[in-house]
């Protein structure tokens, strides 16, 4: 014990004396050494759902029955989409089972280390994404209509199984108040039957909506600040410009903080102090992609600015760190016969991030390394900006990511990379998509 312990402190040493930018292998000893910090939620490579601590131990199996079809007409099982409660104490998850044209959805709640429990069942109500309120009483999901022209956004409770239908829209996309009480929701739009708006929705006892009187600039999810004080939209002024502003917990108009040309993402720290945005400056098919900018709100001051194309960013629990992602295309193989090369090279390209670690304290932005995300992982970026409210890859101790990434074998893995960047990633186990508990 005492060599490994050794072992251990040398690495521990030599990374923290290493040049910028330069990394060394993690010692074998150190997922079993180092001080653990909560649970990771992930989806495994036989499409179960799983936790466990970030050596891989504390391994709990909440499924064992996800089933792989070997034809078109076999029957299927599998498990998405697990997000943790706020306190750590549950995870919910969706089961997708069917057998040719036959499908249905269900959802699951479970205490942690306790069997699941399902909460919801559809055979034409897909659920395709789940954000737990604040308070961690209610399980809320949105899933697609039988038609698939519209979303439902639906909740159940933790404590009595009871089911609430909310609303309804497309798209949807809204934000929880820290009571866990009241929604400030973002739906319609200019291609669909609803018109655009935004609007409050209370469902403590009943639902009460309450529209805002304001017309919003291109953006997806609004943000409602940890303390419960501010909330984050955007705004079309009377100048017709695409405003990102700060409202009080009213919704009504305080500042504005950045403006932009085509379309915008962002996402408040945790101490609600700084927000960081994208500006779009790029068309794409689904999400945000261009500059990053950091702001301190009480100041308005920009403490951060990166210009390359950032598609998505998370804070770190502290606030010290934000973790963003560059994508990239890979090189091109070449051409095969018969095809010309442009198309043989669109082809062969792959989907790579670069993950980059800014320091809030430093104002230093570093490069940690470029990875090839499982398409789980890749799906989530266009929609961070409401994924960053549910769900976290950061440790709560602020020392680690996990990043779920396809390996030169292409399988694929579930990676713990330091967010110092001195040490290179390591494998924790094969799987589709991992998160972080926030304790």
């Amino acid at each position: 014990m005492k060599k490994t312990a050794y072992v251990l402190l040398i690495t521990i040493l030599l990374s923290s004396c290493l040049p910028r930018n330069m990394q060394v292998p993690q010692s074998e000893f150190l997922p079993f050494l180092e001080r653990k910090s909560g649970l990771i939620a992930y989806i495994g490579v036989d499409w179960n759902i799983y936790t466990s601590d970030q050596a891989g131990k504390k391994l709990t199996a909440y499924t064992d029955d996800a089933l792989l079809p070997e034809s078109a007409t076999d029957a299927y099982r599998y498990y998405v989409y697990p997000v943790w409660s706020p306190d750590g104490g549950s995870i919910g998850f969706v089961g997708v089972s069917g057998k040719g044209n036959e499908t249905s959805a269900d959802v699951y709640i479970a205490p942690v280390e306790e069997q699941a429990k399902k909460v919801f069942s559809s055979a034409s109500e897909h659920p395709f994404y789940l954000y737990w309120s604040p308070d961690n009483t209610n399980l809320a999901f949105l899933s697609s209509t039988a038609d698939g022209q519209s979303m439902i956004l639906q909740t159940v409770s933790s404590e009595s199984d009871e089911r609430t239908v909310i609303d309804a829209g497309s798209p949807y996309y809204w934000s929880w108040a820290p009571d866990g009480k009241t929604m400030i929701v973002h739906t319609g739009s200019a291609q669909s039957s609803a018109p655009e708006h935004l609007a409050f929705l209370n469902v403590d006892s009943g639902i009460t909506e309450d529209g805002l009187d304001t017309t919003p600039a291109s953006f997806q999810a609004p943000a409602w600040s940890a303390d419960g004080q501010r909330i984050l939209m955007t705004r079309l002024n009377d100048e017709k410009e695409n405003e990102i502003v700060v409202t009080n917990g009213r919704g009504e108009f305080e500042k504005t903080l950045g403006t932009f040309d085509l379309n915008t993402a962002f996402a408040w720290s945790n101490h609600s102090d700084m927000v960081a945005y994208i500006e779009g400056k790029k068309t794409i098919a689904a999400g945000v992609l261009g500059a990053l900018h950091v702001i301190d709100v009480e100041t308005s001051k920009e403490l951060f600015k990166d210009d390359e194309d950032v598609i998505a960013f998370f804070w770190s629990p502290n606030d010290r760190r934000l973790a963003y992602f560059v994508p990239r295309l890979s090189a091109a193989s070449g051409s095969s016969s018969g095809q010309s090369d442009s198309t043989a090279e669109a082809q062969d390209q792959q989907l790579l991030l670069t993950l980059k670690m800014l320091n809030v304290d430093t104002g230093e932005s570093n490069e940690l390394f470029t990875f090839q995300p499982t398409d789980q992982f890749a799906s989530i970026l266009p929609y961070f900006d409401q994924y960053h409210q549910s769900a976290t890859i950061w440790s709560p101790d602020n020392n680690n990511l996990v990043l779920s990434f396809i390996g030169n074998d292409g399988t694929p893995g579930i990676a713990i990379v330091a967010a110092s960047g001195q040490m290179q990633p390591r494998v924790m186990t094969q799987g589709y998509l991992a998160f972080w508990s926030r304790q």
